[in-house]
C-alpha cells in the first residue's frame, strides 16, 4: 500500500491528472474540515478549487515522495492558505486610510493645542526677562548648560567652582518652583 502511495505522489508531481485526481480524493475529508473551519470562502467550489491549488503546489514543493509527509505538509499548507486568504482578503490598502490634515483636527484638539503654544509663549516669556536679570557669570553659565557642557566643563570655562555652579543651579531651581506656586 505505501509504495502504490509513494508511486501516486511520483506520478501526481510528474503531471498525471488521474493521479492528482485519486490524491485529492483521499484528502476530501481533510477539505471539508478545513471548509468548515475557514469563512473566507462560503462557496463549497471556490474552496474546493482553493484546495487543488494548494495541493499542486505542495506536490510540486515535496521532496520526501511518502504519504505521511504529504499529508503533514498538506494539511499545514492548508492553514497556511486560509491565514493568507484572509490577510488578503481584509487587509487596508495605503489609499483607502485618510491622510489627515488640519481641516479634519477637532476644535477641541485644536484649541489645547492654541492653549499650549500660548504656555510656551508665557514659559520663553518668563525665561527670557529672568536670564535678563542674571549677573554675567550666571548667564554664562546658563549658556554653556543649554548648549550641552557638563557642570564640571562649564565651571573651568568660565573659571568657577563647581560648588557655585551647582549653588546657582539649585538658586534657579527655588526661584522657578517658587514662581510656580504664584501661578
Amino acid at each position: 500500500m505505501d509504495n502504490n502511495q509513494s508511486e501516486l505522489i511520483v506520478r501526481a508531481q510528474a503531471g498525471d491528472e488521474q493521479a492528482f485526481e485519486q490524491i485529492l480524493k483521499q484528502f476530501e475529508g481533510l477539505v471539508w474540515k478545513m471548509y468548515q473551519q475557514q469563512r473566507i470562502r462560503p462557496q463549497p467550489n471556490d474552496w474546493q478549487q482553493e484546495c487543488r491549488v494548494v495541493l499542486h503546489k505542495t506536490l510540486s514543493l515535496l521532496r520526501n515522495q511518502t504519504w505521511a509527509a504529504l499529508t503533514v505538509y498538506y494539511q499545514r499548507s492548508l492553514r497556511t492558505h486560509v491565514v493568507q486568504l484572509w490577510r488578503n482578503e481584509y487587509r487596508v490598502l495605503d489609499f483607502q486610510v485618510p491622510i489627515l490634515k488640519e481641516t479634519i483636527v477637532s476644535y477641541e484638539t485644536q484649541q489645547t493645542v492654541s492653549t499650549c503654544e500660548q504656555t510656551a509663549n508665557e514659559l520663553l516669556n518668563f525665561i527670557a526677562e529672568w536670564y535678563v536679570t542674571l549677573p554675567a557669570k550666571e548667564r554664562e553659565l546658563v549658556s554653556l548648560l543649554v548648549q550641552g557642557y557638563g557642570m564640571v566643563e562649564a565651571a573651568k570655562i568660565i573659571n568657577r567652582s563647581r560648588s557655585w555652579c551647582y549653588g546657582v543651579r539649585r538658586k534657579w531651581q527655588l526661584f522657578y518652583n517658587g514662581e510656580v506656586r504664584k501661578h
